[in-house]
């Protein structure tokens, strides 16, 4: 009996698979299939009843075109997994299906359930003539849709993926009409792939009805809508929860797999951390001071590990090294800061400038384009951030109200910033790019070794064995971070920006010399950003107003007091506010992952929120 057990387990496991297969059906197989076919109007109504069940109406125009057939499907998402509850499944109910057509099209359905979602195939097997633009009226009732109480307030919540990522045709002229209970007091809608933040054409409430439409999806693009509710209004029903089966067993405990498990555990492991560090080790000139660079090609050719040296203070930053870059190059990552600080540059050299706003409730900041600035002197990213910042609506923009534009704005300029390293010799490849490659080269490992730990849990038992695959996935994507390694050339312009770190770290405003009418307070204060050190360098020029030192009043900066007075009074301190709030501008332009709520967890985006499918002809 006990010898058996495995193939019993094996043979469980081909039965399962071959269900699964049995129940999608084998016409929906292939987009191929749909030929030029596309549906030419997509209408919802729906009405969410009190209970938390949705009556959903759905008029369909399908354009056979010219590929005949034998009529529509539909697949809606029954089960969803639940992030942060392993446990369970958020399970919607479907129930009621019926289907007419004024078309005059066939119209027998079929049902076909699975674990996670169901199949409505419309239409005669025996018709596959259906053509030219049949229109297909479907009516359910679905529960488990509203989310209760998810919302800042407590808010109820419609999260409803309308339409899934699963429609194999294009789609024209969708509109969704939402009727609640109540008035919704918020509505949204994306539209897109899974994860997508695009909004919808519109929508709009009117006379209690939420209603949101959208011109055109391509095939694999879905439409999700949000509706909140003041809480209560659906009786604080839960959401439909089943249990989720979970492997707990068969992981070899007290079997030779446990300790042939640990050594190849420590072999995998100890392997993963010895390549990462070869690879992940920067390169020198050898033979050179740190910081200069060989002049002839033969020194070219001298180079090895860069090892650690002590730090010789540079009084400038390293040539025609701009503060973004310098960040970049520093820490390897063109983070928020490095955004910030090339905005400040910019305004620096010219290209905007910054003006306080008087009268706001918080304080609040203009940033102002300068018209006589060429743009075409400057590198790609920092051409990418101006355009973000002054859109077509104007030229100039309140910091707090920076939007859409300067999210993708941001991520541009950080995706250029890596491009600029290697453009200037400093990488062989980005370092984003190794470091996703790394991530994603150990996310396979792990998903590698936990499919092993699967298998070998219910074909022999031993389950411990896809352990240290596991385990060396996780080791990589660890080590992904580490990975990058700078160019001769890089660690070169490295070893001057740490001596230029160094001058800022340790200057004094008693020791500190400049030419007269020289602005170095200026030039000077993005590098300053990039490291982490704006309000030591603010206070040095702070403490020197103080000692009744003339200080240049900077072109860039347009604020209440009079220039005279500026430093006296706290310019430093206001220096550093608007800094965090550009900072903090620069961070929320950051698109965040919504979790139940489509408003209230850091946005929504299509996909997110519960059912959804696709369909298309057959």
């Amino acid at each position: 009996m006990t010898r058996r057990a495995p193939l019993t387990l094996l043979l469980s496991l081909v039965l399962a698979l071959l269900a699964v297969a049995l129940v999608l059906p084998a016409s929906t197989a292939s987009a191929d299939d749909q030929g030029d076919r596309e549906i030419t109007r997509y209408a919802v109504e729906a009405t969410a009843q009190a209970d938390g069940t949705l009556d959903v109406r759905q008029e369909i125009d399908l354009d056979f075109a010219s590929t005949p057939g034998h009529g529509l499907f539909l697949t809606l998402v029954t089960r969803q997994e639940i992030d942060g509850d392993p446990d369970h499944y958020r399970v919607l109910e479907v129930s009621g299906v019926e289907v007419t057509s004024p078309t005059g099209a066939p119209t027998e359905l079929e049902l076909d359930e699975s674990d996670t979602g169901l199949v409505i195939r419309i239409g005669d097997e025996d018709i596959d003539d259906v053509s030219g633009v049949q229109t297909y009226v479907v009516t359910y009732t679905v529960a488990g849709v509203p989310n209760s109480g998810v919302g800042e307030a407590g808010e109820d919540e419609i999260y409803w993926n309308v339409i899934g990522s699963g429609f194999e045709l294009p789609i024209s002229n969708v509109s969704v009409a939402l009727r609640g209970p109540v008035m919704p007091e918020e509505i949204a809608c994306f539209t897109g792939g899974v994860g997508s933040i695009n909004q919808c054409a519109s929508y709009r409430v009117s006379d209690d009805v939420a209603t949101f439409e959208q011109d055109r999806l391509r095939e694999g693009q879905g439409m999700s809508v949000v509706a909140s509710y003041p809480g209560g209004t659906f009786g604080g029903v839960e959401p439909i929860l089943a249990p989720r089966r979970t492997f707990a067993n068969g992981i070899g405990l007290g079997t030779p797999a446990v300790p042939v498990s640990g050594a190849l555990a420590l072999v995998a492991v100890g392997g993963v951390a010895a390549f990462a560090r070869r690879r992940g080790r920067d390169i020198a000139y050898q033979g050179l001071t740190p910081g200069l660079q060989p002049t002839t090609a033969e020194g070219a050719a001298a180079v090895g590990p860069r090892r650690k040296t002590p730090v010789t203070v540079q009084f400038t930053p390293p040539a025609d090294v701009l503060p973004g870059e310098l960040g970049t190059l520093t820490d390897e990552r063109a983070d928020r800061r490095d955004v910030t600080a090339t905005i400040f540059d910019l305004a620096v050299r010219g290209f905007l400038r910054i003006e306080e706003i008087e009268g706001s409730k918080k304080p609040d900041w203009r940033l102002i384009r300068n018209l006589d600035a060429d743009w075409d002197e400057l590198r790609p990213y920092e051409r990418t951030l101006l355009r973000s910042i002054f859109s077509t609506s104007g030229e100039k923009k309140r910091l707090s109200k920076l939007g859409e534009r300067f999210a993708e704005g941001v991520s541009d300029t950080q995706e250029q910033l890596y491009e600029e390293m290697v453009e200037r010799g400093w990488f062989k490849h980005s370092p984003q790019t190794v470091r996703r490659s790394w991530a994603g080269m150990g996310f396979l490992v792990l998903a590698g070794g936990i499919l092993a730990t699967l298998l070998l849990s219910f074909l022999v038992g031993w389950g411990l064995l896809g352990v240290p695959v596991i385990l060396a996935g996780i080791a990589i994507m660890v080590a992904a971070p580490t990975a990058p390694a700078r160019t001769a050339d890089g660690s070169a312009v490295l070893a001057q920006a740490l001596g230029f770190k160094l001058y800022i770290e340790t200057a004094e405003a008693r020791t500190l010399r400049f030419e007269a009418g020289e602005d170095i307070f200026s030039k000077y204060l993005p590098y300053a950003m990039t490291f982490g050190l704006e309000d030591r360098w603010v206070g040095i020029f702070a403490e020197l107003a103080k000692q009744g030192a003339d200080l240049p009043t900077p072109a860039w900066y347009v604020g209440h007091t009079p220039a005279m007075m500026l430093w006296s009074s706290g310019f430093g301190e206001t220096v550093n506010s608007f800094a965090s709030a550009a900072d903090i501008a620069v961070a929320s332009a950051t698109p965040a992952s919504s979790g139940g709520s489509g408003f209230s967890s850091g946005g929504g985006f299509s996909g997110g929120g519960v059912g959804g499918g696709g369909g298309g002809g057959w």
